[in-house]
């Protein structure tokens, strides 16, 4: 005992030993250098490197880990994601200042000391870390290209060298015996970090989707929201920050298997509109009785009619769609000339707002939410299957829409009293819904709901059932759907990864 006391005292004493101060103005330092990038990224001026990581990092995740962490963590996980990445990038920042003694005695010249780790901090990233992740030498390989990649980066590096100059230059000459917090000092900045810490929680939970259960508060809001509002409609995206398309510059290239290349811009394609359609989307992700569902009426041009007009070749059988933000996703031929196929340019009889893919995004009826792709830019006719960027990582290629009830009011875990009204939507992709059941009794009895006539054959139902509790306690509710043709929803429970969730959904309500 006395011999490993002994042993952590030295591991202790050598700890306080290391030059900590430094260490922390370079996370400091560091910390000022990532927010500039950060806002030249936004302006579309360069790239943010936590970004990148964590891009690089998901691109590589195994589908089924990728599955695991969304379920276990929902939309927190991206941002656990970013916020590791950024740890990782002021560690080596604050690794990267414990050197500066060293090097101020060789380098007397302060301007020429803040040169040496402007270019250091700047030569790391475009030279080794950008390469470490798949983005080439000086960025050649990512979205913004080398000039803005180095532009950012050298501005961050040098923003980073002079923040350490100023920490370890002229706050040290102030503070020559290093600091000491009084009680004072330490609870302004406890309150300061417990602010910024805020605003940073506030700020992710106002970016990220709000992934939970389907719920209305009532039928009325229910009814009232058959179409979703734009605001409500669910996002699912690969990116940490979405790319931003000017509509002016922007062009859909149709290509590949065709006889005559075309390329369209925004005015043509608005000129061209003619078909509108409501159409359910779904993410492949979605659990069973998920919010990750929604309806909206789209307004487009048949991607049919872009591809006739380009001539498409005989042998090409699939269709590959690219994206401002270098998604890739595909679909058969067959289902690229599905007439219901759209090339959309409006949303609920307005714009496609930014998030949800403007210029233009593909419509697929009766496909996942993952085929249905955003921002737009080049369709191309291929022989061969494509497998795009959630196909490499394990999900489905197929992405047929599984068929599902979901109980959406009263809310789960509701404290109801008397009579109510039980509701909520079915869905089953293009193929239509004949039918919903509703159990009150944990499913030993089951009866069948009214069904509200669907906005077209592509969208969700929506269902009621008026239900007398016959005395109080808890109940557990479950509802079940059949399909047009009369296939009945698949009962077994099956998690989202790889072909979407299946199973009955089912809430407990509490009758006083």
């Amino acid at each position: 005992m006395v011999a490993v006391a002994t042993t952590l005292r030295r591991l202790w004493s050598a700890v306080r030993r290391l030059p900590w101060q430094r260490f922390g103005a370079g996370v400091l330092a560091g910390a000022a250098g990532l927010l500039l990038t950060f806002l030249l990224r936004l302006y579309g001026l360069g790239i943010f490197l936590p970004e990148e990581a964590v891009n690089f990092a998901v691109g590589r995740l195994p589908g089924e880990l990728e599955s695991f962490f969304i379920h276990t963590l929902g939309a927190w996980a991206k941002a656990l994601a970013l916020l590791v990445a950024i740890g990782v990038f002021l560690t080596l920042a604050g690794i990267l200042a414990v050197f500066f003694r060293r090097l101020q005695r060789r380098v007397p010249s302060r301007w020429g000391l803040i040169g040496v780790y402007a270019l250091a901090s700047a030569g790391l990233s475009l030279l080794i870390v950008l390469p470490l992740l798949g983005d080439g030498l000086v960025g050649a390989q990512s979205a913004a290209g080398p000039w803005a990649a180095g532009f950012s980066t050298l501005l961050g590096s040098l923003l980073y060298a002079a923040f350490l100059d100023y920490f370890l230059v002229e706050v040290k000459a102030k503070h020559p015996q290093g600091f000491g917090f009084t009680r004072r000092e330490f609870i302004r900045f406890t309150a300061v970090a417990l602010f910024a810490s805020a605003i940073a929680i506030a700020g992710l939970s106002a970016i990220l989707p709000k992934v939970a259960r389907l719920a209305f508060a009532s039928v009325a809001e229910m009814l009232g929201k058959e179409v979703t509002p734009n605001a409500e409609f669910y996002t699912v995206t690969k990116n940490v920050i979405d790319p931003s398309v000017d509509g002016g510059s922007w062009r859909l290239g149709v290509d590949g298997l065709v006889t005559a290349v075309a390329s369209h811009s925004l005015s043509d394609l608005n000129a061209r509109m003619a078909v509108e359609e409501h159409v359910t989307l779904e993410c492949v992700s979605n659990e069973v009785g998920g919010n990750l569902i929604s309806t909206a009426k789209w307004s487009g041009v048949r991607l049919a009619d872009l591809l006739d007009a380009a001539g498409v070749q005989p042998d090409a059988d699939w269709v590959r769609f690219t994206c401002a933000d270098g998604y890739i996703v595909g679909v058969p031929m067959a289902k690229a000339r599905d007439p219901r196929t759209l090339v959309a340019l409006r949303m609920n009889n307005e714009v496609l707002p930014d998030r949800h893919g403007f210029p233009s995004r593909i419509v697929v009826p009766g496909l996942y939410g993952m085929f249905h792709a955003k921002w737009l830019t080049n369709v191309t006719a291929v022989q061969g299957e494509v497998l795009g960027f959630w196909q490499q990582k394990g999900w489905t290629n197929e992405g047929r829409i599984r068929s599902t009830a979901i109980l959406a009011t009263p809310p789960a875990d509701s404290v109801i009293s008397g009579a109510v009204t039980l509701g909520g939507v079915a869905f089953s992709g293009d193929r239509g819904i004949s039918r919903v059941e509703v159990s009150t009794d944990g499913g030993s009895t089951w009866s069948a709901a009214t069904l509200k006539t669907a906005l077209s054959p592509l969208t969700w139902v929506i269902w009621t059932f008026p239900w007398t509790p016959p005395r109080s306690g808890s109940y557990r509710i479950l509802a079940r759907a059949v399909e047009g043709d009369g296939t009945a929803q698949e009962s077994g429970p099956s998690p989202p990864f790889s072909r979407g969730a299946s199973g009955y959904d089912s809430v407990t309500l509490l009758v006083s």
